[in-house]
């Protein structure tokens, strides 16, 4: 593919400079100048240009320029909110340009719903736009991890693991559209380089994003690419390279190093230590230097007999020493032309990414190219091709299991081993070479080497997705345009499991597992957007009119294939074939066309107002004939005051907008699993092995989820059993519906140099698609009917301030977002009362992010309540018996970004965070139950712990020494209701003075960890996320040179992270509650274990010709 890849580059490189118009060079002279406002401050960006050619320049950050002409020649000086000027070039060759102030210019252009520039004075929404060079100064390897903490509503949990997908999340909801120059893609983000981005356009909620139909209910992400040369010259060249190097983590469980392997100071359950196979917590003997046996002790072949070792804390630096130091490289080439005719742009990207992990890396190859070319003065046919390869030989499971690195060293890790000793005899002595696995240091279920170079995960994609389209122009007014895209990619993953892998974390030789495995899954996705769009503009007076009217039509296909041996026959021979018992294969597809209608129409009077109306109608195959077309529409007014009030002279620019949108949709889903998870209705870890991760893939497709069909989700005498849904598809359903408003304004002082934009939005969502429980006697479990509906309201302020402003000297520019949201339960269904989710019974008016569990029970005073046996009292626990402890979305997120220059520095930063808001912290209560968590060896659990390892050395017997703070029932049995005692007054209580070992105070149901309130923690935190230093080379050292720009950078990210736990990273987790999905993700058993958290540090180059 890399061979084909730079055929492709190497053809397409011969074609740019073949079609570039090549000058024939007269007697030229280097003409030099400034350009500046009516202020006399120098202008940037100004575009210089020999009438009559595509030759030109622009204005550097001074204002200064150079260009070579003949004399005679006529220069056209433009910029956006100025006049054009045109100057015929004489003898002097010291030009000083005065521009003036356009007061018809558009101040601002912003890209909107199907691609249409707007000027931004006429948008009555809420929408922000993001230039591509300034967000990604500090790369990452996804492009949208760049915009996280730059947008008021969009909060983006950047994902730790290779190929993790964000978690993006924009006023509450997920599933985002993605739309590359103008036209939806059915693809994850992976495959766009940051060098082909122009610009982000963020569409926020349904008002803005209404032209799209239902695929644009929770907002849409728009990217616009790069398109020609950007300074308007022949032909331009650039080149970019960044390299960032994980230097340390930010967030990492705190060990304790006191404490070995073991379980009741035992060293095992047999009291043996040296063994093979079986998982033990930290709860073993104190490390004194005790002489025991050990993986590293002496054999004596002659009497078999192994010799003693101290019994020492060796690898207090495990995990540490088993990663490594993480890269990731990004280079990128470009080369543009722009003619009279034509304008082309084509691009060569190359991503290599090694993981902290050994034995993993990612290389990602991709080639855009973008074409444009004017037929005539009416006709232009303009295309886009995006190809995109991702390959890696292996990556990491992250999971609670046997197969996460997580797990093994930090939940269940001990120190009384060097993990560097044992990387060169993972396969031996006792097991077998190249077969079975040895686990020398004992009480782990696999040897961390054995599974990073034996238990591999491939990953391979190709993405390719493009467009041609076609505008012709009637007149001035009157513009037709068909444009066809098309999304395909196919992905395919491989599993091989090794003979020896313990997959079970009690069951050492679980099914089919000890002999092997392999997997193959492989997926396809196959879409394409047609459309036709007729646009209108007019001006009649005072009156300003313009208007569209299209159709679409949308074509989707997917299919996927799992497969799974069961054992294999052959050892470390991967196939399907190679299965000790029959193979397992499930295939799974789906189809799905939609055909809309659409149309845009605004209306402006003078300057007055500017009022715009959308409707579009779908027709939707999802749905059941008769309610499968619907129409919605939109409609909003902006005025810009400024333009026609007499307003206090320091107040520049003043806007006031309004919105209202009306969106439907149904049965669709952004990702989706496996075939296995398609077919069965099961998740891998449930499944046929007990292990694995499922992965979800970009989907946009049908659900089928109001369709009575057969699922193959068991086996009967080792045939597949086929089994009838238990839903009943309802033949009158409904779309779903989304009502949403807003409102806000834009306000610019002190001669546009600070800047607020404010919105509040009020989303109305449902009647919901949902699955009401029903009786069993019915012979199914649930009825999809039309119903809940919630309200989701929010505020978002946005402030932009150049706080110094010196052209040519020190400036300062500040950027600063704000913003809230909360989402209540607003009816549910009939007469119904409690909609049970997330297990419990939220009411009318209930937060939906209000989270449930079992709580620590209290006396009136506060005082935690114990049994007569020592241990905290648990409280009844299922539905609607969980006591709230908290919401899980964030009370408001916050960003703030300075940027300085002086002459050819620049500094950059930004911090930005979360604040207030509860999470389920996984990571703290399995550390705590496995023994290893810091907290189990210092305060009163370390005190108690110590001394009871005393009386053991002492005494022969460990004597019980924590007593837990709180009282004790004396009298009285306790009646409870959401985790609370309700009969107080019948009880009596005395301080508890039961001492019970640490070890049983802690750990198992009946201890903390068998308690949800425990493990809640503050999901505020804080990031440095970006830095960046730069320095440009200055134009006087440039000029003899061959390059037109060089600047190097040193850039960082994620250097600085405040929590009050750092054991996992709360930036991670967007939200709390998902109003996408009805989900809780803040939940017990739904953030699991992440990969830690690292800074990186890395450098810049930027090259231009």
């Amino acid at each position: 593919m890399k061979k084909n890849l730079l055929t492709v580059l190497k053809l397409c490189i011969a074609i740019v400079f073949v079609t570039i118009s090549m000058n024939t060079f007269a007697q030229r002279i280097q003409f030099k100048g400034v350009v500046k406002d009516e202020n006399q401050a120098t202008v940037p960006g100004v575009s210089i240009i020999i009438k009559g050619s595509r030759t030109g320049t622009s204005t550097q950050s001074d204002g200064t320029f150079t260009i070579s002409a003949e004399k005679g020649q006529t220069l056209v000086i433009s910029s956006i909110g100025f006049v054009s000027q045109q100057i015929v070039l004489g003898s002097q060759t010291t030009l000083n340009i005065d521009l003036r102030n356009d007061a018809n210019a558009l101040a601002e252009v912003v890209v909107t719903a199907l691609g249409i520039k707007k000027d931004v004075r006429k948008v009555g929404y809420s929408v922000t736009e993001l230039k591509g060079d300034d967000v990604n100064k500090v790369r990452s390897a996804n492009p949208l991890n760049a915009l996280a903490g730059k947008v008021a509503g969009l909060s983006i949990g950047a994902s730790t693991e290779m190929l993790g997908r964000p978690e993006i999340v924009l006023r509450g909801s997920k599933d985002l559209l993605y739309v590359v120059d103008g036209v939806p893609i059915n693809s994850d983000t992976w495959n766009i380089s940051p060098d082909d981005i122009e610009s982000y356009t963020i569409l926020k909620g349904p008002n803005a994003a209404a032209l799209y139909g239902s695929r644009g209910i929770n907002g849409a992400i728009v990217i616009t690419s790069k398109h020609g040369t950007k300074d308007a010259k022949g032909w331009s060249i650039d080149f970019n390279s960044t390299n960032m190097f994980d230097t340390g983590f930010i967030a990492l469980p705190e060990s304790q190093y006191e404490y070995g392997r073991g379980t009741g100071f035992k060293y095992a359950y047999g009291n043996v230590l040296y063994d093979n196979g079986q998982r033990l917590p930290e709860w073993g003997p104190r490390f004194e230097g005790q002489q025991i046996q050990q993986y590293d002790s002496s054999w004596d072949p002659i009497t078999q007999t192994r010799g003693t070792t101290p019994w020492l804390a060796r690898g207090k630096k495990n995990f540490e020493n088993f990663i490594q130091t993480g890269l990731t490289s990004t280079n990128n080439i470009s080369v543009a032309a722009s003619g009279d005719k034509y304008d082309m742009r084509l691009s060569y990207s190359h991503l290599y990414q090694k993981g902290i992990f050994p034995n993993t890396k990612l290389n990602g190859d991709n080639l855009n190219l973008n074409l444009g070319y004017n037929v005539n003065k009416r006709l232009k046919i303009e295309g886009n091709l995006n190809l995109s390869v991702q390959y890696t030989p292996n990556i990491p499971d992250v999971n609670y299991g046997p197969n996460s690195y997580t797990y093994m060293f930090k939940v269940y890790g001990s120190s009384d081993y060097d993990i560097r000793d044992l990387e060169d005899i993972y396969k031996g002595p006792q097991g077998v070479p190249n077969l079975t696995q040895y686990s020398a240091e004992y009480g782990r279920l696999n040897s961390a080497w054995f599974m990073a170079k034996e238990w591999l995960r491939s990953h391979q994609k190709t993405d390719v997705y493009g467009y041609l389209k076609a505008t012709y122009k009637f007149n001035d007014d009157l513009t037709l345009s068909a444009r066809s895209q098309v999304t395909t990619w196919n992905q395919a993953r491989t599993e091989k499991v090794p003979p020896s892998t313990n997959l079970n974390d009690y069951i050492a030789w679980y099914k089919f597992g000890w002999y092997g495995d392999y997997r193959e899954d492989n997926r396809n996705v196959l879409e394409n957007n047609t459309d036709v769009l007729l646009s209108y503009n007019k001006k009649v007076s005072d009156w300003n009119f313009s208007a569209l009217a299209g159709a679409s039509m949308r074509s989707f296909k997917y299919t996927s294939n799992w497969a799974t041996t069961k054992g294999l026959a052959i050892p470390k021979l991967y196939s399907l074939s190679n299965t000790l018992a029959p193979s397992l294969n499930y295939t799974w597809g789906s189809a799905m066309q939609v055909y809309s209608g659409y149309y845009s129409a605004d209306i402006g009077y003078k300057n007055y107002f500017n009022i715009n109306t959308t409707g579009r109608v779908d027709n939707l195959s999802t749905l059941p004939k008769g309610n499968n077309t619907f129409f919605y529409p939109s409609a909003s007014i902006s005025t810009v005051l400024t333009d026609f009030a007499k307003l206090p002279e320091f107040v520049s620019f003043l806007k006031l907008r309004a919105s209202v949108a009306d969106v439907k949709g149904g049965l669709t889903s952004a990702t989706i699993g496996s075939a296995y998870m398609g077919v069965t209705g099961k998740t891998l870890n449930a499944g046929l092995l007990n292990y694995g991760s499922e992965l979800y893939t970009s989907y946009d497709g049908p659900t089928y989820a109001n369709q009575n069909s057969y699922s193959i989700n068991s086996y009967y005498n080792g045939l597949p059993a086929a089994n009838y849904s238990d839903v009943i598809a309802n033949t009158t359903l409904k779309p779903y519906n989304r009502l949403s408003y807003e409102g806000g304004f834009d306000l610019k002082f002190f001669k546009n140099r600070l800047g607020i934009d404010a919105t509040y939005f009020r989303t109305i969502n449902g009647p919901q698609i949902y699955a009401l429980d029903i009786a069993p006697s019915t012979g199914f479990k649930q009825h999809n009917i039309n119903g809940i509906t919630t309200l989701n309201q929010g505020f978002e302020i946005s402030l932009n301030a150049a706080v110094i402003k010196n052209p040519g000297g020190f400036n300062w520019d500040i950027n600063a977002n704000w913003s809230t949201y909360k989402e209540t339960l607003k009816a549910i269904y009939g007469d119904e009362k409690v909609l049970n989710l997330n297990g419990h019974g939220y009411k009318v008016g209930e937060r939906l992010d209000a989270y449930y569990g079992r709580t620590l029970v209290r006396d009136g005073n506060g005082n935690i309540v114990h049994t007569s046996a020592g241990l905290i009292y648990q409280a009844p626990s299922g539905d609607n018996q969980n006591g709230f402890l908290g919401n899980l979305n964030p009370d408001y997120s916050i960003g703030i970004s300075n940027r300085f220059s002086y002459k050819s520095w620049g500094l950059n930063f930004q911090w930005d965070g979360r604040i207030g808001g509860k999470i389920f912290d996984f990571t703290y209560a399995q550390t705590m139950n496995g023994g290893t968590g810091i907290e189990t060896a210092s305060g009163a659990f370390g005190d108690s712990r110590l001394a009871e390892w005393n009386s053991l050395k002492n005494t022969g017997t460990a004597v019980p020494a924590y007593v837990g703070q709180g009282v004790v029932i004396t009298s009285g049995t306790p009646k409870f209701d959401k985790g609370q005692i309700t009969n107080l007054n019948e009880l009596t209580f005395a301080p508890n003075t039961k001492a019970v070992t640490t070890q049983s105070y802690i750990t198992g149901s009946n201890g903390l960890y068998g308690n949800t309130e425990y493990f809640m923690v503050d999901r505020s935190f804080a990031k440095l996320r970006e830095v960046s230093l730069s320095y440009s080379l200055p134009e006087k050292l440039l000029k003899r040179s061959f390059l037109k720009a060089a600047t190097i950078a040193l850039v960082g990210r994620n250097l600085l992270y405040f929590a009050k736990r750092k054991d996992m990273d709360m930036d991670s987790y967007a939200s709390g509650f998902n109003a996408t999905d009805r989900s809780a993700n803040g939940g017990k058993g739904n953030v699991g274990l992440q990969s830690s958290s690292t800074r990186t540090i890395g450098f810049n180059l930027t090259l231009s010709l």
